[in-house]
């Protein structure tokens, strides 16, 4: 939180821990004055998935579609999980979802997974 000031008597703050917060109006402990916290939209994608990753998953999705096992109103992990269930382990989907010796690393890509079966222009194509 680097660089934080209070928009209305400028006092710098060091963490949002030093404010109050209820409902995101923070309370300046200061000037004890309100203001807003806004979020932001991420205008960019925020990480990166292989392209023949994707049209795997995209045939994947396409097999449990048509066999029934998700519709369009399934969660991301409904999704997943269908997904994981039929995967091929010698398959690049497989080895990028669950690489060996590395379980950080297939964490962190399930989780672009799930981003891109959120919305696929969150994440970047490579």
């Amino acid at each position: 939180m680097n660089n934080k000031k209070c928009p209305n008597c400028g006092y710098e703050l060091d963490s949002w821990n030093d404010c109050v917060s209820i409902n995101n109006i923070l309370e300046c402990p200061e000037c004890e004055d309100h203001f807003e916290l806004k979020a932001f939209k991420l205008n960019q994608p925020q990480g990166e998935i292989p392209e023949i990753i994707v049209n795997e998953l995209e045939d994947e999705i396409e097999e449990a579609y048509s066999s029934k096992e998700i519709n369009v109103y399934s969660d991301a992990g409904d999704y997943l999980r269908v997904i994981t269930a039929g995967l091929d382990k010698k398959g690049n989907l497989y080895k990028f979802m669950f690489p060996a010796n590395d379980a950080l690393r297939g964490c962190s890509n399930r989780n672009l997974i799930i981003l891109y079966l959120i919305d696929s222009d969150l994440v970047h194509l490579t």
